[in-house]
């Protein structure tokens, strides 16, 4: 626990330092912001308060292809990227089990956790806690009413951050707070639900970081600028994402990647930032990699 403590606090003091360089710098490809911090876990493998479960062994590797499904739920209205709809689904969380860690399948292991820019007065929940300690731990929010077979989602919302804002995330494996890389490349991308509540900023980004854009990768330190996706115009209603790894871009505000595109082997988190904004309210629903 106490390795896990100590990467935990190291992920988040370096976002810190790498986001407030990409506030100054901007981003004009409405490719959004980057951030960090972690943790990781799964369904009948972890412990009633979502703390990090030390009998959780799952190991690292590429996904089954086998054990894909059929995307579930439905809503409203859908936007997709540039690769179409999804065929197959792995789902990486559903929230349905209602603790803080993603489904422990496929080798993943990850827990849900909250950052941001530390603007004084702001307020976020569910609230960071950079140390680790797993006392204040992520909690899903009850869906009122139910997204079809849906009743719990991911969200973060709160209000006055002046800086490059807020995030919610997850690093995919992260055993004993031992954070590794994860192969998806099996899949060709994300996909998951979002809407935002009444009066909140309707702009957020997805970021995925890999071996070249997360610190613990060794080729990127105070100026990690991972690969993201900005979802424009999200609405009070439920709306579908899908996005290939072939459309995330960097930041441009950070260090360059080894590589032209994001490489799917060597993933290491998945994360939603919403930028500076008076008030932020922001639902994530049924994420999956996808084919």
């Amino acid at each position: 626990m106490k390795n896990r403590i100590f990467l935990r606090g190291l992920n988040l003091a370096i976002v810190g330092v790498a986001v407030a360089a990409f506030a100054a710098c901007g981003d004009d490809d409405g490719g959004g912001s980057g951030g960090a911090g972690g943790a990781g876990g799964g369904a009948g493998s972890t412990t009633s308060g979502g703390v990090d479960p030390s009998t959780s062994t799952t190991t690292t590797g590429s996904t089954d292809p086998a054990t894909t499904t059929t995307s579930s739920a439905s809503s409203a209205s859908a936007t997709t990227g540039s690769g179409g709809g999804p065929q197959t689904i792995e789902m990486i969380d559903d929230m349905e089990d209602n603790d803080n860690a993603i489904l422990a399948k496929g080798g993943r292991v990850g827990y849900w956790y909250t950052f941001n820019d530390g603007t004084a007065g702001a307020t976020q929940d569910p609230p960071p806690d950079p140390e680790g300690t797993g006392e204040t731990p992520f909690t899903m929010t009850a869906l009122d009413p139910a997204r079809g077979q849906s009743t719990t989602a991911a969200r973060s919302w709160g209000s006055g951050f002046e800086g490059w804002g807020i995030g919610f995330g997850f690093d995919l494996s992260s055993v004993e707070g031992a954070k590794a890389v994860y192969d998806a490349s099996a899949y060709t991308g994300i996909t998951f639900w979002a809407k935002v509540g009444a009066g909140s900023s309707t702009a957020a980004s997805v970021l995925i970081s890999d071996a070249s854009t997360d610190a613990v990768g060794g080729a990127c330190t105070d100026e990690c600028d991972a690969w993201q996706k900005q979802l424009a115009s999200i609405s009070e209603e439920w709306q579908q994402f899908t996005i290939p790894f072939a459309d995330l871009k960097q930041g441009g505000w950070g260090t360059p990647a080894a590589t032209e595109q994001i490489d799917a082997a060597k993933l290491y988190s998945i994360q939603f930032q919403v930028g500076e904004a008076a008030t932020f309210d922001l639902y994530i629903d049924d994420l999956a990699f996808y084919n």
